[in-house]
Formats: C-alpha cells, sequence, structure tokens
C-alpha cells in the first residue's frame, strides 16, 4: 500500500463525512427552530459541565471496551501488533463513522497493512464487530419493545434473523454452497470478487464460534450499554422521569432504527425516532430534541471529532517521517 493510495481514499471519503456534517447542521439546526429553539438551549444548558463530564466518560468507555474487542478479534487471527499503534488505528477510524455503513471505519485496514495485517483479517474482523454490534443493539432493543407494542414485532423479527444468521455464517456447507455457486459467474472479475468475499467470511466464521463469538458480544452489550446509561443521565438531567432499562432500550432502538436506513450515520432516522419514543415515554417536544441532541453530539460526533484528531496526528507524524527518510 503507497501514501498516496491511502492518502487519495482519505480525500475520496471526506467528501461522503462533510456532507454527513452539513446534514447534522441542517437537521440539528431545523430541529430546535421548529420544536421551540429557546426551550431547546434551556433544556440543554440544564445539563451542565459535570453531566457532559459523565456522558464523554461512558462515551470514552465505549470506545475502549470495542477497542479490546477490536485486540481480541487480531489475536485471534494472529495479527496482533503494537497496542498503540493499533488504539490510533482503531481510533482514528471513527473519523469517517458518517460514511454510509460505517465503510470508513475501513481505513484502518490499509495503516495495518503497513504491519503485514492482511487485508481478509482486517476486514474480517471489521465485519465481525459490525455483525456483533447489530446483534448486541437487537438484544438491548427488546428490553425496550417489551415497553413500545408498536416495536414488538419488527425487533422480534430482526432478532430471529440475526440469531438465524450466526450458526450460517461459520457453517462450512454454507461456505461450500457459496464456493460451487461462485465458479458459475458469468466474469472473471465477479469470480475474483467473490472469492475474496468468501475468504473474508471463513476468517470472519473464526470470530463468530465460541469464545471470540461470546467474549465480543459481551463486551459489546458492556460497551452500548454504556451509552445507553449516558442518555438515561441526559434525561435525569432533563427532567424525563424514565428507568435505566428504558433509556437504555430507546436509545439502542433509535440507533438500531438509524442502521437499518443505510443512511451515513443514521442521520435523520436515528433522531427522529428518538424523538417519537421520548415522546411516547412522556417527554415533551422541546425536551426530546434536546435529549437527543446532546445524545448524538456526545456519542456519534464525539467519536468522529476524537478519530479527526487521531487521524490528523497520524498523518502528520507519516509526513514528517517522509520528509526525514532522504536524509537518514
Amino acid at each position: 500500500m503507497s501514501a498516496n493510495y491511502l492518502q487519495d481514499l482519505q480525500q475520496r471519503l471526506m467528501r461522503p463525512l462533510l456532507w454527513s456534517v452539513l446534514a447534522a447542521v441542517v437537521i440539528y439546526g431545523g430541529s430546535m427552530i421548529v420544536s421551540d429553539l429557546n426551550a431547546v438551549g434551556a433544556s440543554i444548558a440544564r445539563l451542565g459541565l459535570a453531566g457532559w463530564a459523565i456522558i464523554l466518560g461512558l462515551s470514552l468507555v465505549n470506545y475502549g471496551l470495542r477497542f479490546v474487542r477490536w485486540e481480541i478479534y487480531l489475536g485471534c487471527l494472529n495479527s496482533r501488533i503494537s497496542t498503540t499503534l493499533s488504539m490510533a488505528y482503531y481510533i482514528g477510524g471513527f473519523a469517517f463513522t458518517t460514511t454510509p455503513g460505517k465503510a470508513g471505519e475501513a481505513v484502518r485496514s490499509l495503516y495495518l497493512k503497513r504491519h503485514g495485517v492482511t487485508y481478509v483479517h482486517s476486514l474480517a474482523a471489521f465485519f465481525t464487530e459490525r455483525f456483533v454490534d447489530l446483534v448486541a443493539m437487537v438484544l438491548l432493543a427488546l428490553v425496550a419493545a417489551l415497553t413500545f407494542p408498536e416495536f414488538q414485532w419488527p425487533v422480534l423479527a430482526i432478532t430471529v434473523l440475526v440469531v438465524a444468521a450466526m450458526p450460517l455464517i461459520h457453517a462450512k456447507t454454507f461456505h461450500a454452497f457459496l464456493d460451487r455457486h461462485r465458479s458459475k459467474l458469468p466474469s472473471e472479475k465477479l469470480r475474483s470478487v467473490s472469492s475474496r468475499l468468501l475468504d473474508l467470511l471463513r476468517s470472519a466464521s473464526v470470530l463468530l464460534k465460541s469464545g471470540p463469538l461470546y467474549a465480543g458480544l459481551v463486551l459489546a452489550l458492556l460497551a452500548w450499554g454504556a451509552e445507553g446509561i449516558a442518555f438515561h443521565v441526559i434525561l435525569d438531567a432533563l427532567g424525563v422521569d424514565t428507568s435505566i432499562r428504558l433509556a437504555v432500550g430507546i436509545y439502542s432502538i433509535s440507533v438500531l432504527a438509524g442502521a437499518l436506513t443505510f443512511i451515513p450515520g443514521g442521520l435523520g432516522s436515528t433522531e427522529a425516532v428518538m424523538v417519537m419514543l421520548l415522546k411516547l415515554a412522556g417527554a415533551d417536544i422541546p425536551t426530546a430534541v434536546a435529549a437527543t441532541l446532546i445524545c448524538r453530539l456526545a456519542t456519534l460526533w464525539f467519536a468522529v471529532i476524537i478519530g479527526g484528531v487521531v487521524l490528523a496526528i497520524l498523518e502528520t507524524g507519516s509526513k514528517t517521517g517522509q520528509r526525514q527518510a532522504p536524509g537518514v
């Protein structure tokens, strides 16, 4: 992998990132104006510095637990590197969280390639992360589904589909089925791509068995549960009377709904579902909008900002090393 290729990819990813930032400004600004700008502003101010410190701290717990899981996955694939560098690459990927399907986070694979980690292994870890996160969010969403009857059947249906997919992913008969049909594809390019996808699936299947699966799922539940608790802290500070269980469930259903729309970062859809559920839970519109904006700033956009800073440091260090190399 050349440095130029990495830079070109980052530049291509910047466009959807900037569009997502612009969309967020429009959505959030419009929501505040429509719902009552002054009331929303007053609600946000009620959180205070201590409240912000708690919810941002819980977001950091989320990122830390997910990194631990990432290290477990790379270790299972015999692809471990320096913990410091691995953390920098992992956190740096958050800069592109708002790209479609979080695909931009896979930029960390290009950095890992510098250290001999194959694309198949790093992308298998990335795929497994996304899948296990989906399972965790579905399980957490079940909690709120019991409170909101209109969401019970959709959440239960998704749960069944996700749980059913788990044994299928690492079933050798399923791999053999895909391999047989791969050879029948009409073009060499399609056969090559499908071969790589099959290799990715086989590598991911190692991480979806026994130890790695359950360890990853427990860490995912703790990580996303931490952000759900942060959401409860927000609601409590704004005077919305909800239990931790309900707050975690509302947060999970909202994020899950946003993910299923395949809109970058779930922008618009996640916020709309969160406001709607908070209204059903008894919050007035300005308070629901304020809680939603604070939550998204402290989770999604906090990750993007931290990732951007780390990525900038990595790139600055890389360019400095390139300039010094000729004189060594």
